[in-house]
């Protein structure tokens, strides 16, 4: 081989080597470019990085989904929608959805209570008789869910002789809806029970004759240990119709067998109108010009009557005091008769039957405890002032020792002036009751009401009625209340 020639082949070999080492250097350069390019688009073309997919939430504990995002690549926050339908207040499997560069990504959310109840016991003390439950040691059991509470070891419970006296310890479990258990122990002490059931509310009672009392009314029965025990009353020998003193018993008993009995006498007293057929007249709203005639008709059939006044025609009060000394009764009506103050309140009601009652106690020398409430007691236009108002004022007036009356008959002369006088005459005398209570009015617009009083009277005295004044024990013909 020539010298040329070899030169001509060390000449191509070092041009090989220079193209190969232009090629290695270029991919030195392209690789690395390639790859970072290939992972930034791979960061662009998902811009999230989650920390979980399955995230275990405590129920109640606030919930940001931000903490579950591990990453954010080529965005920021403002870039990122969340869709979150997690409700920590109740346990479940809930879906929150991250959308970035139309990209979505989804995570569940897992409300879970591991948290275990709030349980704090108090020891308790009962007979030998009562069969327990854990209930009856918990002071406390509270939750976030459903609490449930039993006996830890119930087996071992029911196989110890715990009805003998003594002190034991009881462990008691509360339990959540998610099983998470708090166990404590409490002491159950039994003892022998030998005091007997007390019963609180028993009085001596007087009741007119003909009427009636309800003996457990107002009576309650109390217990060392039994919260319930049994109570019976005997009134056997009580007879309303028969005056006279008898005797009532209560007899109570627990469920230890301890009984006890209490005695009430009860006396019957006797009462005038008992058997009779009565009429009670009743004039509301007087005095008025038309006071003293009434007056004279009634002297005349030497009958009696009440008349339920008001404070607005006060120049008519001397008649008051001839009302009295005839024999019968001045009662209290309303010193004003406006619905709108007297029912405004109780307090305002109570004010105006003072002022009313004050001045026939001054015209009269009498204190009157007798009332007709404005438009009965079952009026209702006391409810567009004070709704409940007459349900309370019922009660109420009976509490301070008045007596109220209605009526069971109408004459109803209120329903205009001047109404004819046989009007009223038939509908005053349609009552056949026992005991009658008529209203009727006495003002200066009734003239016909006197003029119907002979007949009324005459109709009933022919039936065989009296006609007296009410009292706070007369029959009062009480409406149903409808405020």
């Amino acid at each position: 081989m020539t010298e040329h020639r070899r030169k001509n082949i060390r000449a191509r070999k070092k041009r090989r080597k220079k193209r190969i080492l232009r090629w290695v250097l270029l991919l030195l350069v392209l690789v690395p470019c390639l790859t970072a390019g290939g992972i930034a688009l791979h960061y662009y073309m998902n811009p999230i990085e989650l920390k979980d997919t399955v995230i275990r939430h405590e129920l109640m504990e606030p919930f940001d989904p931000w903490e579950n995002v591990k990453e954010l690549y080529f965005a920021e926050k403002d870039d990122v929608d969340i869709q979150s339908a997690a409700d920590i207040e109740k346990l479940g499997s809930y879906t929150v959805t991250y959308t970035c560069r139309d990209h979505e990504y989804q995570a569940t959310v897992r409300v879970e209570d591991t948290t275990p109840p709030t349980l704090k016991l108090k020891p308790y003390t009962t007979d030998l008789v009562e069969d327990i439950t854990p209930e009856k040691f918990v002071e406390e059991a509270s939750d976030l869910t459903e609490v449930t509470v039993r006996f830890k070891n119930p087996a071992a419970w029911e196989s110890e002789d715990t009805h003998s006296a003594g002190t034991y310890n009881v462990e008691v479990a509360a339990v959540d809806t998610s099983g998470n258990e708090t166990v404590q122990t409490a002491t159950l002490t039994r003892e022998e029970d030998t005091h007997a059931p007390v019963v609180q509310g028993v009085a001596n009672v007087e009741v007119l004759q003909g009427r009636t009392v309800d003996f457990e009314e107002g009576i309650t029965v109390t217990d060392n240990m039994d919260p319930d025990p049994q109570f019976s009353v005997n009134s056997d020998s009580v007879d309303f119709a028969t005056p006279g003193t008898y005797e009532v018993i209560y007899t109570t008993k627990d469920r230890s067998g301890n009984e006890g009995t209490t005695v009430c006498k009860v006396t019957v007293r006797k009462d005038r109108d008992y058997n009779r057929k009565v009429v009670y007249l009743t004039f509301d709203d007087g005095p008025s010009a038309h006071t003293d005639k009434i007056l004279e008709i009634l002297d005349k059939y030497n009958a009696r009557a009440t008349f339920f006044v008001t404070g607005n025609n006060q120049k008519h009060n001397d008649v008051l005091r001839r009302i009295v000394d005839q024999g019968s009764v001045v009662a209290l009506h309303t010193y004003t008769h406006n619905y709108a103050e007297v029912y405004a309140s109780e307090e305002a009601y109570f004010a105006d039957l003072q002022k009313i009652s004050d001045m026939v106690e001054e015209a009269t020398g009498v204190k009157s405890k007798l009332i007709r409430f404005p438009g009965g007691s079952s009026n209702t236009v006391s409810a567009e002032y004070c709704p409940g108002l007459m349900t309370k004022l019922t009660q109420a007036v009976q509490d301070k020792g008045y007596q109220y009356f209605d009526w069971n008959c109408d004459s109803t002369d209120a329903s205009g002036n001047n109404i004819p006088v046989d009007t009223i005459i038939d509908n005053a005398t349609s009552s056949t009751a026992q005991h009658i209570n008529i209203l009727m009015h006495d003002t200066d617009a009734k003239g016909t009401t006197v003029e119907a009083l002979p007949d009324i009277i005459e109709y009933y005295r022919d039936q065989g009625y009296a006609f007296e004044a009410l009292t706070v024990d007369s029959y009062g013909a009480h409406h149903s209340v409808n405020n």
